[in-house]
């Protein structure tokens, strides 16, 4: 075993920290990225809505079930070899789907690209934590990571935009290549591998669980957007992927030595980290993937334009991180910040959704969200003890990419519901086809409105769930709920 990492020095921590935000970068924003490629996939590889919304989902549902056996594995042989592994992965993965024939085979080569993410996102909270301990300074790396989470979240279209203006839509994912070529040298030069001396065992079926639970469920959601769906397509996949996910938690009730350790949630402020992180993220990046379609279907714009038209988001959601973070280490008021930052993203719905000062309600959201997220992730990470570092980092990634991956499917269904709902007789129910009649149009801009509505309805209600009961963000495992 090496020595611990909370022993270098000011500077090189930092340093650190800088390294594993630059291995997260890529796996944050490609959650996103592809949303503003839907035309272009649908042209090219002659995509049909189904097949591209799985496209864009796969690589979170995947990741839901596969953090939990990446997390506790990073325990067991150290985070930094499990960064480097994972890196590995992301840029082969990233090559198999520039290179993609077809909708199945860049499915595919998604589920490969979410293995590698999934070793890379809970590797760096765990470090982070190993690396900061619990001081004010964590805060402050936390807030830095929630920056990258959120922003790189809000700028995954606006790469994608740009390099689809200038190059073919698999550059979307080569340029995650140059990335991986200098962040692993970087981690294997300066991060340090810490085997935690305690190692639990290790199992296949919680993450397999998981993954049946939430694809099952994910699949009977998006299947309402298929024509001539039947009632067995949509209760089979339902009650499977319930019954999984039910199998799944008690499962871990009765493990000796659980995947996800559920007595982690009698800590009043992870279970408010936990919800302040999956319901805001299913609203963000479920709405953040109609907004582009909107923007290209509706107003006309090109896949540049419409990148361009977004910038306010990750800009606003990139400052956010680390000022709440500041404000967080020398505060320690999550209780203030939570409903500050869910009620300026409300605000900035209720704007967008209104038609009026879209870009300064789009700046808004992207920072509501950006100053949330920092301060979810912190409670997460700061509740749960050093020990159990990989299995908080696994909580709070199994948190954002269950509400990306559960917003993508459930923004994107009722998003086409509304949108047939609103056709007149005989017109094409294709969302895809949304630009190609004023009437078309119409329909899909009061679709969208509907589901930008709903966005900042649930954001407010988010509000009542995920403020903590206590001002507390340091209880440590153990203490009474």
């Amino acid at each position: 075993m090496t020595d611990t990492l909370p022993a270098v020095g000011t500077a090189r921590r930092w340093l650190v920290l800088a390294v594993v935000l630059l291995c997260f970068l890529p796996a944050a924003m490609d959650v996103t990225i592809l949303t503003i490629t839907v035309p272009t996939l649908a042209h090219e590889l002659h995509a049909s809505p189904p097949e591209l919304l799985w496209i864009v989902d796969v690589y979170s549902l995947l990741m839901v079930g596969l953090v939990l056996v990446s997390g506790p594995l990073g325990d067991r042989i150290g985070h930094q070899r499990l960064l480097l592994a994972g890196l590995a992965v992301f840029g082969a993965a990233s090559v198999l789907c520039a290179l993609a024939p077809g909708p199945p085979a860049l499915i595919g080569a998604r589920a490969l690209l979410a293995v590698g993410a999934s070793m890379v996102i809970p590797a760096t909270l765990a470090l982070i934590r190993q690396t900061f301990g619990d001081g004010r300074d964590h805060a402050v790396a936390i807030g830095a990571w929630s920056a990258v989470a959120a922003g790189a979240s809000a700028l995954g279209p606006v790469v994608g935009g740009l390099l689809l203006r200038h190059f073919w839509w698999g550059s979307i994912f080569l340029v995650n290549l140059p990335i991986v070529a200098l962040a692993m040298p970087a981690v294997a030069l300066l991060l340090r591998n810490k085997v935690e001396a305690e190692r639990q065992p290790w199992e296949a079926t919680s993450p397999l669980l998981t993954i049946v639970g939430f694809l099952g469920s994910a699949y009977a959601i998006i299947a309402v957007t298929h024509d001539g769906v039947g009632p067995l397509e949509l209760v089979l996949p339902a009650a499977l992927g319930l019954t999984a996910l039910t199998l799944f938690v008690r499962r871990q009730q009765r493990a000796p030595h659980p995947m996800l350790d559920l007595s982690l949630f009698r800590l009043p402020g992870l279970r408010a980290g936990v919800v302040a992180s999956v319901l805001p993220v299913l609203v963000m990046v479920g709405f953040e993937l109609q907004l582009v379609q909107y923007l290209q279907f509706v107003e006309g714009l090109s896949a540049e334009a419409a990148a361009l038209a977004l910038i306010p988001m990750p800009v606003a959601a990139t400052v956010a991180g680390p000022v709440g973070g500041m404000i967080l280490s020398r505060l320690g008021r999550p209780r203030v910040d939570v409903p500050a930052g869910l009620l300026l993203a409300a605000s900035g719905y209720v704007l967008v959704a209104s038609g009026t000062v879209v870009p300064f309600g789009l700046a808004l959201i992207g920072f509501g969200h950006g100053l949330v997220q920092m301060v979810a992730s912190n409670l997460i990470m700061a509740t749960a003890p050093s020990s159990q570092a990989g299995a908080a980092a696994g909580i709070e990634s199994v948190s954002y990419e269950a509400g990306a991956g559960l917003g993508i499917a459930v923004f994107g269904t009722v998003t086409a519901v509304a949108y047939r709902a609103l056709l007149p007789p005989g017109t094409s129910t294709s969302p895809l086809d949304a630009g190609s009649s004023p009437e078309t149009a119409h329909a899909f801009a009061d679709a969208f409105h509907t589901i930008t509505w709903l966005a900042a309805a649930l954001t407010l209600v988010t509000l009542f769930l995920a403020t903590p009961k206590s001002p507390a963000t340091h209880a440590r495992h153990g203490d009474p709920a």
